[in-house]
């Protein structure tokens, strides 16, 4: 069937700031896919990336082609929890950096952006779950993070955690830590471009894989697609320092389907010896009507219908 998606628009979406009033258009709908009938889905979720919510004023990087506008992302995340909640999903998912901060900020007011978001996050009425990105832990502790956000099930005050749902298995991993050695990212401690999954999530991560007969997703912040980095332009601070470690044990397994993250504004995709590799765009990037997020459907055959919603692109991921 053919899902073309339209959107509300964001006036009126909540008490806003009169830019984010004024930001009225209803943004267009880019990309269409065709999904199987729904009896022959197994399993579909919704995720969004990089919200980067907080106060700050737009900026611009350059040379990472980006334009934050900060003022808008609570507004976009609206839209995206409203779509998922006319759709049957199994979970939403936030593929992290959900929230940012003032360059003069403090640990106070840094979570009460963390707060404010994952208020608006609880809205969706499938169960949920965080993935950590660095900005989740720039003003403020590990332990903060775990204190005012809730994963769903047993992945409750987990950063990397697996569950089941519709027989796939879903892995998320946490690649924020400084080392091999297990060093977390905690109140800016941290080089964002230094991300590595440590030796014991490793160890855990492979046991994952060898154990049920599910096929798999994982999800995680950052890169692992380390040979698209000169073809698609991604530089190598996005991509985890142990990424060779984490694909090796992906394609020995020979049961994942994809791997799905964000941090990378722009986004990606390739294809390499059967797994999917999908970078989602940052919703935080660029003024209303501009928006990103999107849904994934596996099928019975084991194909993985990437539905990017709004602005975002969309992928039919075939089982090899």
């Amino acid at each position: 069937m053919k899902r073309r998606l339209f959107l509300q628009t964001a006036a009126g979406l909540f008490a806003a700031p009169a830019v984010i009033r004024s930001a009225s258009a209803a943004t267009p709908a880019e990309a269409q896919i065709t999904l199987p009938p729904a009896k022959d889905l197994i399993s579909s979720f919704g995720w969004i990336t990089d919200v980067h919510y907080c106060t700050s004023p737009t900026r611009t990087i350059p040379k990472e082609d980006s334009i934050r506008v900060y003022a808008h992302s609570m507004a976009k995340m609206r839209q995206a929890i409203d779509l998922f909640n006319t759709r049957k999903l199994d979970f939403v998912i936030e593929l992290g950096d959900f929230k940012d901060c003032l360059d003069n900020g403090d640990r106070p007011g840094t979570i009460a952006f963390l707060q404010t978001v994952e208020s608006e996050f609880r809205r969706a009425n499938a169960p949920r779950y965080h993935v950590c990105g660095n900005h989740d832990f720039d003003k403020i502790t590990l332990g903060d993070f775990l204190d005012n956000t809730e994963n769903a099930g047993d992945a409750v005050g987990r950063t990397y955690y697996s569950f089941v749902k519709g027989g796939i298995k879903y892995i998320v991993l946490d690649a924020c830590y400084n080392n091999a050695e297990g060093e977390h990212y905690s109140q800016g401690k941290f080089n964002w471009a230094v991300a590595v999954v440590p030796k014991v999530e490793m160890d855990w991560f492979r046991k994952e894989l060898s154990e049920g007969k599910e096929p798999v997703i994982v999800m995680t912040h950052q890169l692992v697609n380390t040979w698209d980095a000169k073809s698609q332009k991604i530089p190598d601070a996005f991509f985890i320092r142990n990424s060779a470690e984490v694909v090796e044990a992906m394609e020995k397994s020979g049961r994942v389907l994809a791997y799905i993250c964000g941090h990378f504004h722009k986004g990606a995709y390739s294809e390499r010896n059967g797994i999917h590799y999908i970078v989602n765009q940052g919703l935080v990037e660029r003024p209303l009507p501009h928006n990103v997020c999107g849904m994934a459907h596996v099928d019975k055959n084991l194909n993985v219908y990437v539905e990017g919603v709004y602005n975002e692109r969309s992928h039919v991921c075939k089982k090899a």
